[in-house]
């Protein structure tokens, strides 16, 4: 995470070992799990914050 001018940024960087491997993490969802994931995170944040 990284805080400029009030606002944090979240960084994720994630890395396969092999195209197949690439392939199958995005093919089982995981894209939109983890988008639902930050949308609920950045609901909370706000609703704390």
């Amino acid at each position: 995470m990284t805080e400029l001018e009030g606002k944090t940024t979240l960084h994720i960087h994630i890395q396969h070992q092999s195209t197949e491997q690439r392939d199958g993490h995005i093919q089982s969802g995981m894209e939109e799990g983890l988008s639902e994931t930050l949308n609920r995170l950045e609901e909370l944040l706000k609703s704390i914050g």
